[in-house]
């Protein structure tokens, strides 16, 4: 990883992200806890989630046209900003308010979920675009070790600070974060390609349509990339139902939270230092089908057996399966998509992950109150068994070698 890690563009571009993730990581951690410890608040939550992700689903389209049309490195300081803005603006509220309404954490949570749901996609055909193509692999586990260790840093932040300071300082903390990352990303050079020119004049229904038109050849590439991102609509999913799950099926504490996302990025962690030995080893398709697995006994297994230890065990796996997928299947679509499609694709992909969490969260909603957090963790383990014969099916793929992907399926 030598290679990569050398690169001044790189070093830049890890310390903004690392700054940004931690601050957002440790607010979308803590505005779950402190809803659900409300009132009706794992309700409340549940319609918020719910309604934020409808929002995205629609909203993913015009983003990934929106990607490719502009700067990336634009898109990336826009949602820097934005995210300063707006955490600055809460933090400021709940310091003259001295306590926050419901209405304010939905809010706060609402404008995070729009911050992620646009940095990330841009940040990814951004990497593509300014890397090549031998560095890609080094470039995600990288990318993937470092978004675990600010989880895990906001998990442990967290856990020390959700119950011990008003949450307006911590908001205060977030915006500084963004502003850094901000500071920090404007110094990587950065050159618009004359790809994206062209594509920028054209008009946004021509280019939704370009980019549905490339993966309409392409089934077995659909099918494939689906059931490998149903760990990180686990993930999603669990972002609603574990605060619940720990308080009201383990009767746990914000410390168990907090030390469950940190023990998950571990997992992860590991899985970016050696998923890509794996990779080399046997193939994109046996690590796929593993990682996948992995994640799926884990859920299971949190579901069936209720207790502290070992849903803090499992956390290892469910980041270890996670990262892992991520990953590879990143990998594999920065080597077969490109790059003038790439925030189509992209947001074609976290569209179909968007309806899925619409879908689920909810379905877990209405019903968590009375069937519980672990008969909905059951239930995501079922379609997470369905992911992994989507997996077997799409083997075929790499039968005769993945670049076969990028003609047709």
């Amino acid at each position: 990883m030598k290679g990569v890690l050398r690169d001044s563009r790189f070093q830049k571009l890890i310390f903004a992200n690392i700054l940004s993730s931690i601050g957002s990581g440790v607010t979308m951690i803590g505005v779950p806890w402190l809803l659900v410890n409300r009132e009706d608040g794992a309700q409340i939550y549940g319609y918020a989630a719910f309604c934020m992700t409808a929002f995205l689903f629609f909203a993913l389209p015009y983003i990934g046209v929106f990607i490719d049309r502009m700067s990336r490195k634009k898109v990336l300081l826009f949602s820097e900003g934005f995210g300063f803005i707006a955490a600055a603006f809460f933090a400021a509220w709940g310091f003259g308010a001295g306590a926050y309404e419901t209405w304010h954490l939905l809010g706060i949570y609402a404008v995070s979920s729009f911050y992620y749901a646009l940095h990330y996609p841009a940040q990814f055909a951004f990497n593509q675009e300014i890397f090549t193509k031998e560095q890609y692999q080094e470039l995600n586990s990288v990318m993937e070790i470092q978004n675990q260790v600010a989880s895990m840093l906001a998990g442990g932040l967290t856990s020390v600070f959700i119950e011990r300071i008003d949450f307006f300082w911590i908001l205060f903390a977030n915006a500084l974060t963004y502003a850094g990352g901000f500071a920090l990303l404007s110094l990587v050079p950065y050159r618009l390609s004359g790809q994206q020119m062209n594509v920028s004049k054209a008009s946004v229904w021509s280019t939704m349509k370009e980019g549905f038109f490339y993966l309409k050849d392409k089934p077995l590439f659909i099918v494939f990339y689906v059931s490998s991102l149903m760990p990180f609509v686990g993930v999603m999913v669990g972002n609603y139902l574990y605060p619940v799950y720990i308080a009201k099926t383990l009767g746990a504490d914000g410390t168990v939270m907090g030390l469950a996302d940190a023990i998950y990025a571990v997992g992860a962690v590991l899985g970016g230092c050696i998923i890509p030995l794996m990779l080399g080893r046997i193939g994109p398709f046996r690590t796929v089908l593993f990682t996948v697995c992995a994640y799926t006994a884990g859920t299971i297994l949190i579901a069936i057996f209720p207790a502290v230890l070992l849903f803090l065990a499992l956390d290892v796996i469910l980041g270890w399966g996670n990262a892992g997928s991520r990953v590879a299947r990143n990998t594999i679509m920065m080597n077969e998509v490109p790059n003038e499609f790439m925030g189509r694709v992209n947001s074609f992909f976290s569209a179909i992950g968007m309806l899925l969490r619409i879908s689920l969260i909810g379905l877990f909603a209405r019903t968590v109150s009375y069937t519980g957090a672990s008969f909905s963790l059951l239930v995501m383990g079922g379609l997470l068994l369905i992911a992994c014969i989507g997996v077997l099916i799409s083997r075929s793929l790499f039968a005769r070698n993945v670049p076969a992907l990028s003609k047709t399926s």
